[in-house]
């Protein structure tokens, strides 16, 4: 029900039933809002006071004077004018005002075909640009219809697909950095083990208690049935060791670095 069609000492409490959040405590606790016998002009000046003071009407005045349609479709743009066009009575003070603002600020493509309706009422030149903004497939397309368009819609579609092809690569990054952790692990204990020194023989890379030499086995296999002298596996080994370096040729000294060790624990082992 409007407020016109109820007896004028009842609009301040019509008004006020239809209140809520902080514009409700406001007229509970004012105790300016809530005198009893207040007329709706007092009522309509407190009102204003506290919620659209000076300097907030100043401020949407000038938003509706700066309004233009923009990137906006006509039927938001027409909103937007409504809403502000109340706080700037003077701009619009009879309907051939109003029109031509609206007109006026409509984007070039649209205000072509309803500039020239002189005598047009707002109703009028809104419908002609919601037409032409039709006419010219001028209307800004939402997230939601492009996520609706049919399979047809290939242009549409393609920035989507463009995207799930791009996020293989952009995680290939955190599974290198998840890795390399293990790798620095994996290198950190080598050196560790490098690191050791047996108190038994004095050599590097393993304890007392796997101390081969200690354990009296094989110093090349771990065997416990022969020493490294007759080691079947160091002999193979040789073996094959003597065919790279004739086939390569001139890198004998990789080989013998190769042998190095073994050779030396056969030295340790026949002295004994």
């Amino acid at each position: 029900m409007e407020l016109a069609e109820l007896p004028r000492a009842l609009w301040v409490s019509a008004a006020a039933s239809r209140f809520f959040d902080i514009a409700l405590t406001w007229y509970r606790t004012d105790p300016r809002a809530s005198v009893r016998g207040l007329t709706w002009e007092n009522f309509r000046r407190l009102f204003k006071e506290k919620f659209f003071p000076d300097v907030a009407l100043t401020a949407l005045e000038g938003q509706f004077v700066g309004l233009v349609q923009g990137n906006s479709s006509v039927d938001e743009y027409a909103a937007e004018f409504f809403r502000l066009s109340r706080f700037a009575p003077d701009m619009i003070q009879d309907e051939g005002q109003k029109a031509r603002k609206f007109c006026r600020e409509l984007i070039h493509a649209v205000r072509t075909r309803t500039s020239g309706r002189r005598d047009a009422t707002f109703d009028q030149i809104l419908m002609d640009a919601q037409i032409a903004e039709e006419d010219f497939g001028l209307k800004p397309k939402r997230s939601g219809d492009t996520m609706g368009a049919s399979s047809s819609a290939g242009p549409a579609k393609r920035p989507h697909i463009q995207q799930q092809q791009q996020r293989p690569f952009q995680q290939q990054p955190l599974l290198q950095v998840q890795q390399a952790p293990a790798r620095a692990q994996q290198h950190q204990g080598q050196g560790q083990r490098q690191a050791i020194q047996c108190a038994f023989c004095k050599k590097m890379g393993h304890t007392r208690e796997d101390c081969r030499m200690k354990q009296g086995v094989c110093l090349f296999c771990g065997a416990p049935d022969h020493q490294v002298k007759n080691c079947a596996a160091r002999a193979a080994r040789q073996v094959g060791q003597d065919g790279v370096q004739q086939a390569r040729g001139g890198q004998q000294g990789r080989a013998f670095a190769m042998t190095v060790e073994p050779t030396q624990a056969s030295s340790r082992a026949d002295s004994r």
